[in-house]
């Protein structure tokens, strides 16, 4: 009962914060399990004050992009600056209601895809986890985080041929970093990075990308 009366007041709170997100966010999936939305704010551009979600999240960098101011509102008013961003890299962010401005201190524009777990309790992710881009990046898919509830796999295609990804019992979604061509339980689709794909669980097929391609994928280790 206590996880159910949780999930409500998390959904509602959602709902009035999705309700009055600027332009800047713009969603892209919603389904059971998630909410994408990417992101984009502009060489020093200013985001009024506004609400998101308590629900975790995690963070997918599209671009090279420089450091970016986060006022909080009063009472507790306190100010962060998100470091400068890398094409590729992502951040684990437990759920935390916030309502705070943006300040892009930056001559580059900042744009990330913003992915909201909705059946995962604040409490599951407990702290903030940051995943750089390997260097040299080498082909091959490789866990990069995992806990109960998630994994995050980096998938590297060579340059001159295509890889294949082995299937998952879970449900996921993959997020390119380039642009790549995929074949997957849906069939073949072509996807950019700020593009996503839901791949459903149990795939027979492994997925196939193109060369060179490079994604994140995300599965979800919790059942339906």
């Amino acid at each position: 009962m206590l996880k159910c009366t949780l999930t409500l007041a998390l959904l509602t709170t959602t709902a009035l914060a999705q309700s009055s997100l600027p332009k800047n966010y713009k969603t892209i999936l919603n389904n059971h399990d998630l909410l994408v939305m990417r992101v984009h704010y502009g060489p020093h551009e200013f985001v009024p004050m506004h609400d998101h979600s308590a629900y975790p999240t995690v963070f997918v960098y599209l671009n090279d992009s420089g450091p970016v101011r986060i006022d909080h509102e009063p009472p507790a008013s306190f100010s962060v600056t998100r470091l400068p961003t890398h094409t590729g890299a992502f951040r684990i962010a437990p759920g935390m209601t916030e309502r705070h401005s943006i300040t892009n201190l930056s001559d580059e524009p900042s744009d990330f895809l913003r992915v909201e777990f909705k059946t995962i309790l604040p409490t599951d992710l407990k702290q903030v986890t940051r995943g750089e881009v390997p260097s040299p990046l080498i082909p091959g898919t490789r866990a990069e985080f995992q806990d109960t509830a998630l994994e995050i796999d980096r998938i590297v295609c060579p340059p001159t041929v295509g890889c294949e990804a082995a299937p998952l019992n879970p449900r996921s979604l993959l997020v390119p970093t380039t642009d790549l061509k995929m074949e997957g339980p849906g069939g073949k689709q072509s996807l950019k990075p700020g593009e996503v794909a839901w791949l459903p669980a149990n795939a027979k097929k492994p997925l196939q990308l193109s060369p060179g391609a490079q994604a994140l994928r995300i599965s979800l280790l919790y059942p339906n």
